[in-house]
């Protein structure tokens, strides 16, 4: 087992949140700020909205059909669309390649695109000349085989956005090597990215980390630092059954270890609900709440450094900034926690240099 570490710093929640692809104006990107892993952003969806962006570009752009005769092919414009307005792009460059009509919708609630036209055709996904460059992807269709033979397709798949991001200023060059997703609905074929960069264009001097999934919280340390003064959260899952991506929380920050482990600790619940008793004695509940974790980590033979980081760590957070807790760096998906000091517990001393402290600490929900 690897020394515990703590992550107390959280430079996402202490940043400006400065850029947002898209939101649902109930749940905004600034709700990623929030201890709250219940308070969510989420990309844009609904009635109305185009289920979030769609980016065109060179790499998805081409549509090749053939109306029963030679190829042809619709050449989409580089931009970003809503459903409904690449639904408009789509109708317009294949009305301008090919004689028959066409009609372009999309459903929000399926998330599906459907092309139809005023006769037969074919969409030559696998076949056709621009198949490496197809906008059968961000469509929703299944690009290893050709639609033939029919007048109407509906896509294969859920298709609600390219990608979505959200960008943050933390005010000045920070140095970082955790990243944190709490919270949130991707799926497991969702690419995730932190990208960092020097200006908030996200030109100069960028890197980037591709975190991988895991269900319900992502934690993971970089092998490499980075310091930079704007991050950017990335998200691409198009085929999201929820219709949109959602997080709760992001952590992007420093961790420290404790020079010397915990040793025998405790773990249980915390049951706060209110109860009463009637008259008769009868108990009945006054108000429920949700069960939570508690702990308490005792550390013996801190020497100064630690002592002086887990001062700091008191007081920049109080009870009321939660933090990231890792049992074991090697596999912090399953050894790490949300949680808060329900008390600022004091340092002891044995000596003059070996601090001694227990570490209470409360799940956050």
């Amino acid at each position: 087992m690897t020394i515990i570490r703590f992550i107390y710093d959280n430079f996402w929640r202490e940043g400006e949140i400065i850029a947002q692809s898209t939101e649902q104006a109930q749940f905004p990107a600034e709700n990623t700020q929030d201890d709250c892993k219940s308070l969510v952003w989420q990309a844009r969806n609904g009635t109305g909205t185009g289920n979030g962006q769609f980016v065109i570009g060179a790499t998805n752009k081409y549509i090749d059909f053939d109306e029963g005769g030679a190829e042809l092919t619709a050449t989409l414009t580089a931009a970003t669309y809503t459903g409904q307005t690449l639904c408009t792009e789509v109708k317009t460059q294949l009305d301008s390649a090919g004689a028959l009509t066409y009609t372009v919708t999309y459903s929000e609630s399926t998330g599906k695109f459907t092309i139809a036209a005023t006769g037969a055709f074919t969409i030559r996904w696998q076949s056709g000349t621009n198949t490496a460059n197809t906008a059968g992807t961000p469509l929703g269709f299944n690009i290893t085989a050709n639609d033939t033979g029919e007048s109407t397709y509906t896509g294969d798949y859920v298709s609600i956005h390219t990608s979505e991001a959200v960008d943050c200023d933390f005010g000045s060059a920070l140095e970082y090597d955790f990243i944190g997703i709490l919270g949130h609905n991707l799926t497991s074929d969702a690419v995730i990215k932190i990208y960092g960069a020097d200006d908030d264009a996200f030109t100069v001097n960028l890197v980037t980390d591709t975190l991988t999934h895991n269900t319900n919280n992502i934690f993971e340390f970089l092998t490499t630092a980075r310091t930079k003064r704007y991050c950017r959260f990335y998200v691409s899952d198009p085929t999201n059954p929820s219709m949109y991506p959602e997080i709760g929380v992001i952590v992007v920050g420093k961790y420290f270890a404790p020079n010397r482990g915990f040793g025998k600790y405790t773990e249980g619940e915390v049951d706060e609900t209110e109860m009463e008793k009637s008259p008769s004695m009868n108990l009945f509940t006054v108000q429920e709440r949700p069960k939570l974790v508690n702990w308490e980590l005792p550390f013996e033979g801190l020497n100064a450094t630690s002592t002086a980081t887990i001062k700091l760590m008191r007081l920049n957070n109080g009870v009321s900034k939660a933090l990231v807790f890792c049992t074991d760096s090697t596999s912090p998906n399953s050894y790490s926690y949300w949680a808060h000091f329900p008390e600022l517990s004091p340092t002891d001393f044995e000596t003059l240099i070996y601090g001694v402290w227990t570490a209470s600490l409360e799940e956050v929900l």
